[in-house]
């Protein structure tokens, strides 16, 4: 019987739509979270096909009480929640750090760090409340590819990883699993708009890495880990 409540953020397409569908087979109830409305409804039909309740939540991780809300509407509904996955990013560009274009900074900063934080925070009671919750943060990690015209993009995913083990270790002692996972080249928008005019018949499809990271999310035990994938 299923039981689990999820919630996948940047559940419109990539990985995070790729998770959502994966999740369907398992769970009783995924929210799925992105502001593309449309995506995100394509997301949905797919997902309620495969016998899993699903509500839509069309939200700007930016917008001022909007996770603050989001939570508070959930937990009225639920109490807990089961797997959360972190899956929402964007990036605008590569540069060298003295082109940086500070609004585009300040855009990845908003989303793919402060929204994660308002996540966790908003989401920590509920997930404390399941019985044995997973917690999944998609990132990426600094390597050699990434020491030139990354700096708009690398820092701060660096900081939330980093905020993201402290957060684990302070919670080694609870039900919560929290652990990041950082894929190896993806077909998606996203890697589109760093890798523009790349052979796409050499990297993976969303589905391919979706499959191995739920694996990971359900089958990993330990917290605070980082795990490749690829």
């Amino acid at each position: 019987m299923r039981k689990l409540n999820c919630l996948v953020t940047g559940a419109s397409s990539g990985i995070g739509r790729a998770l959502s569908i994966e999740l369907a087979k398992i769970a009783k109830h995924i929210y799925i979270v992105s502001k593309n409305t449309q995506k995100l409804e394509e997301t949905h039909d797919i997902v309620v096909q495969m016998g899993c309740e699903c509500t839509i939540v069309p939200l700007d991780l930016r917008l001022e009480m909007g996770i603050e809300n989001l939570s508070k509407e959930i937990f009225k509904k639920d109490k807990s929640l089961d797997i959360m996955i972190l899956s929402a990013g964007v990036i605008n560009e590569l540069s060298p750090v003295e082109s940086i274009n500070l609004t585009n900074l300040k855009n990845i900063f908003e989303v793919n760090y402060l929204a994660n934080v308002r996540m966790i925070q908003c989401f920590h009671g509920m997930l404390k409340n399941s019985e044995k919750s997973k917690l999944a943060l998609i990132s990426s990690k600094m390597h050699s590819a990434k020491a030139q015209y990354w700096g708009v993009y690398q820092p701060i995913m660096t900081a939330i990883n980093e905020l993201f083990l402290i957060y684990a270790n302070e919670n080694k002692n609870t039900n919560i699993k929290a652990n990041i996972f950082c894929p190896d080249a993806v077909d998606t928008k996203f890697r589109e708009i760093i890798m523009p005019g790349e052979d796409k018949s050499k990297i993976k499809k969303p589905k391919q890495i979706a499959s191995k990271i739920l694996n990971q999310i359900l089958n990993i035990n330990s917290t605070g880990k980082i795990s490749d994938i690829s």
